[in-house]
């Protein structure tokens, strides 16, 4: 993983610097995404794969970039992530991160009930239904993370402070 430091060196050497935060629904990808903006970051979330290479088109911004991306994104798939991923990675302007966000089915469920939110594999049935695909789907990109972060224990506050902690700027 890069340096945090080398961002802006990165930066100056025409590398963009990219944080691709994913991982199953109400794991904490909002909060994160969120966080990296706070730190410094340009955030998008919810972007299609698809728009990402006209997001990256022309030269290294001056800040690194996090995006957000899971399920709800018309054209997700793990191995449509997969192949962005090793794009940028082979791509000598690019200085890509994956992110990902992981929590215990239990607790994901538990956080879908308490917000009576329904999970967007399985809207009409219950949460664990979304739950279980949604860990299946995204299991070939879980291990190609390059920051694993398990949200399970956390609070929101317990997040930002591992987020600061690997990806501050300063």
């Amino acid at each position: 993983m890069p340096h945090p430091a080398k961002a802006e060196g990165d930066a100056a050497r025409g590398v963009q610097r990219l944080v691709l935060v994913t991982g199953p629904s109400g794991a904490g990808r909002s909060t994160a995404i969120n966080v990296l903006e706070d730190l410094g970051y340009e955030a998008i979330d919810n972007l299609p794969l698809s728009l990402i290479p006209r997001l990256l088109d022309g030269p290294a911004r001056p800040m690194p970039l996090a995006l957000g991306l899971d399920v709800r994104n018309r054209d997700f798939s793990a191995s449509n992530l997969i192949e962005l991923i090793d794009r940028l990675t082979r791509a000598p302007e690019y200085a890509p991160e994956v992110l990902f966000l992981d929590c215990s089915a239990d607790v994901l469920v538990r956080r879908y009930n308490e917000t009576r939110r329904r999970h967007p594999l399985t809207p009409d049935q219950e949460p664990m239904a979304g739950v279980q695909a949604e860990a299946d789907l995204l299991a070939p990109v879980r291990v190609r993370a390059d920051v694993l972060i398990d949200t399970t224990e956390l609070s929101p506050h317990d997040l930002k402070a591992e987020l600061t902690r690997v990806f501050d700027l300063r």
